[in-house]
């Protein structure tokens, strides 16, 4: 029995007593930077002078590639960081670190913090994934620990993340009953060799990392794979995704020559798969060829009467969701059969921003104040993930960035309350820094919002939608 009756014992590793201060994390960075020099160079050995009283884990990486991960409770503060280092840096589970991989390797240091024991029953509805690592304790003391920080490395949801767990203990789910399954927060260190100035933060970086994916011609780039280096070029309703890249920085509005040629590119684009001709990424599907339109006018491409002629020869959206875009583009002009499609969806699917974006587009108060209730009770009170939109078991950054802008213009109290928690946790969202994983590249992250929680792909939409989230409403 555990010290306090249950049949397993305390959380087995030493946690963090508070977060980190800046001195500490300086400090930490400093220790961890020499460690890294010495792998690369085999010079200037000495053990790690300084560091946190807790059990260090340390994550090491190369151009994404997870190299080793390991943690240790032996001796004192800087020994343990220094062992974790060393065992990570040969840990057999993974291939060896190659000689061109030493320069560009890069470790994550983390801490455990305010853990706490789950029910198993419930865990799926407690754990915070991106935020909370899990734990498996016997009573003996000995367990198996999973860090936050994997959620993002294999996209997993909070059900995926204890069955990882359950399969690196070598358990199946019986094991729950007689062990303590523990969630706990980390805090951590990143550490790159080379490090350059964080640069711009907020808003400002967003709309940099936006401005990147646009090319000199004007093309606008589909997503970055900062874990795999690379950039994509094309995608599923590229063109539409465009749009929305082309809005946001249109709306930042301090890149005007930039969105001029943008929205030349994304024109002439339109304009010849509309004609005919085969143009990479143009969807087949008539839904998504009327809500590439719609968002293309949002963003001032002039593209109006195609629209029009488009819904006018029959290929009005049968999908409300795309229905409400082309209203939302249109607002009076568009049919009022199409308007109709949308409103009487809401009794199945409440959670409707484009509609409310429509209803501002008409005029509608009725339904404006309808689906902005909703709209509203959808962006999450309470952890996990408070402020997230509660449509997708893990929140999405696109729809909570979607809601913000819809409910933005609200001034009811209640419509205040719900854009300022979806702003907060589309902040948390955004890659600044020293917060960029070690397992990305941060020439290619910074500024940019993750696609979920669990999820650091990085299509151009999602900031885009972020960042027009926080725009809007003139904040």
């Amino acid at each position: 029995m555990g010290a306090d009756g249950h049949p397993f014992g305390p959380f087995a590793w030493t946690p963090l007593r508070r977060s980190l201060d800046e001195d500490a994390r300086r400090q930490l960075a400093r220790e961890v930077r020499e460690l890294l020099r010495f792998q690369r160079t085999l010079r200037r050995w000495r053990t790690a002078r300084r560091a946190p009283d807790a059990t260090p884990f340390v994550s090491l990486y190369a151009n994404g590639r997870l190299c080793g991960c390991y943690g240790d409770g032996e001796g004192g503060p800087g020994e343990r960081l220094t062992r974790a280092f060393l065992r990570a840096a040969h840990d057999g589970r993974f291939a060896p670190i190659t000689p061109a991989e030493r320069e560009v390797l890069a470790a994550q240091i983390s801490y455990p913090l305010r853990p706490r024991l789950l029910n198993p029953e419930t865990a799926a509805e407690q754990i915070e994934v991106g935020t909370h690592g899990v734990a498996l304790v016997h009573a003996r003391g000995s367990g198996a620990i999973v860090l936050p920080q994997v959620a993002r490395d294999e996209r997993l949801g909070p059900r995926e993340l204890v069955a990882a767990l359950l399969r690196k203990a070598g358990v199946g789910e019986a094991a729950l009953e007689d062990r303590g399954l523990y969630a706990f927060e980390s805090d951590d260190v990143v550490v790159r060799l080379g490090d350059r100035p964080a640069g711009s933060r907020g808003v400002e970086a967003s709309a940099a990392w936006l401005a990147s994916l646009v090319d000199a011609d004007g093309a606008i780039a589909f997503a970055v794979d900062p874990r795999a280096r690379r950039r994509l070029p094309s995608g599923e309703m590229h063109h539409g995704r465009a749009a929305s890249v082309l809005q946001a920085l249109a709306a930042h509005g301090k890149r005007p020559a930039l969105v001029f040629r943008a929205r030349r590119r994304l024109e002439a684009d339109l304009r010849a798969a509309l004609s005919g001709a085969p143009v990479p990424g143009w969807p087949a599907d008539a839904d998504l060829v009327a809500g590439t339109l719609s968002l293309a006018v949002l963003a001032g491409v002039p593209v109006v009467d195609d629209l029009l002629a488009l819904v006018a020869r029959g290929h009005a959206p049968r999908s409300p969701w795309h229905a409400a875009q082309v209203v939302a583009a249109l607002g009076p002009r568009a049919p009022d059969a199409l308007w109709a499609t949308c409103v009487a969806d809401l009794d199945r699917h409440p959670f409707a921003p484009w509609t409310l974006l429509a209803a501002e587009a008409r005029g509608d108060r009725l339904v404006r104040t309808r689906v902005a209730r909703a709209v509203a009770s959808a962006l999450r009170t309470h952890a996990p993930h408070r402020g997230g939109a509660s449509t997708t078991p893990v929140p999405e950054t696109a729809l909570t960035g979607l809601a913000v802008e819809a409910l933005a213009r609200r001034t009811e109290p209640w419509a205040r309350a719900a854009v300022a928690r979806g702003r907060q946790f589309l902040a948390s969202m955004q890659l600044l820094g020293s917060r960029i994983p070690a397992s990305l590249d941060p020439t290619l992250a910074h500024g940019a919002f993750s696609a979920s929680p669990s999820s650091d792909f990085l299509r151009g939409d999602v900031t885009a939608h972020a960042l027009l989230g926080i725009l809007a409403g003139g904040t």
